[in-house]
């Protein structure tokens, strides 16, 4: 079960992190094509290859929303079914239910800080669970990390979602686009520092439940 669903978020993320290169491949394209005095008028080609870079993050974005709320339902359905495994540990996971381990992720300020306090317990858990002597389920640098690409990710992306930029003009249009780019670079990163979070969990998981199921394991 943890296998399946972590080899969907896998091949999920793949298909967001290409939809985010597209993207900032028509900012490149974009930010070419009005390359020159900001007060000489556009030709016919620079016209047309800057809408169709315009069009083409238009597109992406809309397929990258798309693809992020698959990659969060089935990420939270990974989670429950996780914490609600943990239930059953020798010593049982009493840190969340698996209600709320879903949850906190839309109550509005906790949403900053209690998943990933909830994660990260899941985590030692695993680990404690795991016996002694096992090594530690997944680092604290790297949740740390992937949490805070997470966050400034998101609310870099929601700064420029909400920015008055006059796109309008040249310089307007140059300027969004080049912030787009720089968006999309965190996102990247947080995508790959999520890929290992969920990594570290299938297989921590993986190996209890195998634990589980060997005679005298």
């Amino acid at each position: 079960m943890f296998e399946k669903l972590g080899k969907w978020i896998w091949r999920l993320l793949l298909v967001y992190i290409a939809l985010l290169v597209v993207e900032s491949a028509a900012c490149v394209a974009i930010i070419v094509a009005l390359s020159g005095p900001a007060d000489a008028d556009l030709t016919d080609a620079q016209t047309t290859a800057a809408s169709s870079g315009l069009l083409t993050m238009q597109y992406a974005g809309y397929a990258q929303v798309v693809v992020y709320i698959a990659l969060v339902v089935l990420f939270l359905r990974l989670l429950y079914k996780a914490v609600q495994q943990a239930k059953s540990f020798s010593t049982p996971f009493t840190y969340v239910s698996p209600g709320w381990a879903v949850g906190y992720w839309f109550v509005p300020v906790m949403n900053l800080y209690r998943p990933f306090q909830v994660v990260k317990a899941l985590f030692a858990a695993c680990t404690h669970e795991a016996g002694p002597g096992a090594k530690s389920a997944v680092g604290e640098q790297l949740l740390g990390a992937w949490w805070a690409m997470l966050l400034i990710g998101n609310m870099a992306s929601w700064a420029l979602a909400r920015s008055d930029i006059d796109m309008s003009s040249r310089a307007g249009v140059t300027s969004f686009v080049g912030y787009d780019i720089a968006c999309n670079l965190l996102l990247i990163v947080g995508a790959v520092l999520f890929s290992l979070v969920v990594k570290h969990l299938v297989r921590a998981m993986g190996i209890i439940s195998t634990a589980k199921t060997v005679p005298g394991g």
